[in-house]
């Protein structure tokens, strides 16, 4: 189990999650400006878009290993990938909630919401598309919806979940539904969809 947890670059993971609340508890509202499709330039809260730094590199620890040869080990490991993903929200909402006890530090709620929220994302486009492109459609997921995410007022859109404030109870319900979803394929599919309808199955 100790070899699985390095393989998985769990340490790795928790120092990811370590600086991203502290940075985010520090960050305190800064942001940085984003051009927008419609309606005047937004922004988009360092709080919101550091979420990325832990889930990439939990993505990164999840692809370590030899996928072929866990799928036909005696212990199977997508429920120990599984068990890894939903720790890792655990331990991550559990931080930021105790933070934000301490602090009032609004911005450490909507890294975590963005990082869980994301890591669902990437969990259903690693099953639909494969590795590669789940991580480089949930590192685009923050910029694209501050710059089509926004009604010409400046409010955030409802499917544009990471702009959405730190209390918004649709942007945390989303993002739940993504990590169920994520979680659900993660256990039903082997390979990505894409490649195997490339392999006419």
């Amino acid at each position: 189990m100790t070899w699985w947890l390095k393989a998985r670059a769990v340490p790795q993971v928790l120092a990811a999650v370590l600086a991203a609340v502290l940075l985010s508890a520090l960050a305190q509202g800064e942001a940085i400006p984003v051009p927008t499709i419609i309606g005047p330039s937004g922004s988009l809260l360092f709080g919101q878009i550091l979420g990325l730094l832990p889930t990439v590199v939990l993505l990164w620890g999840i692809e370590r290993g030899d996928t072929v040869a866990e799928e036909v080990a005696v212990r199977p490991a997508r429920p120990r990938t599984l068990a890894l993903c939903l720790s890792y929200s655990v331990v991550l909402a559990t931080l930021t909630l105790s933070v934000h006890a301490l602090l009032d530090r609004p911005d450490v709620l909507s890294m975590a919401r963005n990082s869980i929220g994301s890591l669902g994302a990437a969990l259903v486009l690693r099953a639909l598309a494969g590795p590669g492109i789940a991580a480089i459609a949930v590192a685009a997921l923050p910029l694209l919806c501050a710059a089509a995410g926004r009604r010409p007022g400046g409010s955030a859109q409802p499917w544009a979940w990471p702009i959405h404030p730190a209390d918004s109870a649709l942007a945390l319900a989303e993002a739940g539904f993504l990590l169920v979803a994520g979680c659900l394929l993660l256990l039903w599919r082997r390979r990505p969809v894409v490649n195997l309808l490339a392999l006419g199955a």
